[in-house]
């Protein structure tokens, strides 16, 4: 067992260090956040997860565009061209190994005694992944923003969005 704490601490420490929040920047083609300005009030917002869910994809890039827009000075966005799309890619097969070793002590008692005996006790775990198939969703948001009343329906408040979606964060 003693030998089996190590091999796991530093399994759970690099495996730790490998996830990262979805909700982040992106750097270098990275999955996060990106935005280009494209004139003082308009914007192109793309976010980039890897996820089965386009909704997530989605939702960060709204939150991502209502921060933005608070950013700027502005109080409400229009969203005026949306695209998604999905790549798909399969998933190279991952393995696992694992040694335990450790001391396994009996006690065994009848009507007027107790026997204790101590023997030496080694596990070894094998684990493989198939794989599966990795889905890396864009949303990619044109936005334009506003100061002031909303012009219609489909405008978005960015404080509205900024509450709403950002209760999302804390659940992943």
């Amino acid at each position: 067992m003693k030998s089996f704490i190590p091999f796991l601490f530093v399994t759970l420490l690099i495996s730790a260090c490998a996830s990262q929040p979805d909700y982040r920047p992106a750097t270098k083609g990275s999955s996060g956040y990106s935005e280009q300005k494209i004139t003082s009030d308009r914007y192109r917002v793309q976010f980039k997860i890897i996820s089965n869910s386009v909704a997530d994809a989605a939702d960060y890039a709204l939150l991502r565009s209502a921060e933005l827009t608070q950013k700027q000075g502005f109080d409400w966005f229009v969203v005026t061209n949306k695209e998604t799309f999905v790549e798909s890619q399969k998933v190279e097969v991952a393995s696992a190994f694992g040694l335990s070793h450790q001391q396994r002590i009996e006690r065994r008692c009848g009507l007027f005694n107790c026997e204790t005996y101590q023997r030496p006790h080694s596990e070894i775990g094998i684990a493989f992944n198939s794989g599966n198939n990795r889905k890396e969703v864009h949303s990619i948001l044109e936005i334009r923003m506003g100061k002031g009343i909303m012009p219609n329906e489909s405008t978005y408040s960015a404080v509205d969005v900024i509450e709403n979606l950002s209760q999302k964060l804390d659940k992943h």
